[in-house]
C-alpha cells in the first residue's frame, strides 16, 4: 500500500457473461488481493461463465506475480468459470518459459475477439482441437451395411 492508503484496482466489466479484466497497473501484493476479492465478487454476483484476464499493460511479470495470477485463475475456475490471458507480450511469454514457469493447462488468446470466441457454445479449448476418430471419419464406418434406404 502506498504511503497516501491508496491502492490501484484492475479495471473490470461484465460482457457476454464473461468478466473482462484489464491489468493496467503493476502488480503488487495489494493490488492482487484486491484483485482477487473483486473478480470472485464479480463472479460470485453475476454468475458469469468466462475471466479474460487483459495483462497487455504489463511491461513485466515476475514469476511470484505470475503464480499470484494463476492461483486467481484456479480460484476462478472453482468458481465455475474459465479464464483466457490476452495481451502477453512476447518477452514476457520468453522470460516465463525460460525461467520455467508452470504454463500448462493455461488458456491464452491473439487479441479479445479471440477470447471471446473461445467462450461461445461448441467452441473447443485451443490446446484440444477436436479430432475425429479414424474409423469415424471414414464414410459410412460404424452403420450397418443393409440399413440404407434405397
Amino acid at each position: 500500500m502506498t504511503a497516501s492508503g491508496y491502492v490501484a484496482r484492475v479495471a473490470m466489466q461484465v460482457s457476454r457473461n464473461v468478466v473482462f479484466a484489464s491489468i493496467q497497473v503493476e502488480l503488487d501484493e495489494d493490488v492482487i488481493r484486491l484483485f482477487q476479492e473483486d473478480l470472485l465478487e464479480r463472479l460470485h454476483s453475476t454468475g458469469a461463465r468466462g475471466v479474460i484476464l487483459d495483462v497487455s499493460g504489463l511491461e513485466t511479470l515476475d514469476s511470484e506475480e505470475f503464480r499470484a495470477l494463476r492461483r486467481i485463475i484456479a480460484m476462478a475456475r472453482i468458481m465455475g468459470a474459465e479464464s483466457v490471458i490476452v495481451g502477453l507480450r512476447p518477452g514476457v511469454v520468453s522470460a516465463l518459459i525460460e525461467t520455467g514457469a508452470d504454463v500448462d493447462g493455461l488458456r491464452g488468446a491473439r487479441n479479445l475477439d479471440a477470447a471471446y470466441r473461445l467462450f461461445e457454445p461448441g467452441e473447443a479449448p485451443p490446446e484440444a482441437p477436436p479430432e475425429a476418430d479414424a474409423d469415424a471419419a471414414e464414410p459410412g464406418a460404424g452403420a450397418d451395411p443393409g440399413s440404407a434406404e434405397e
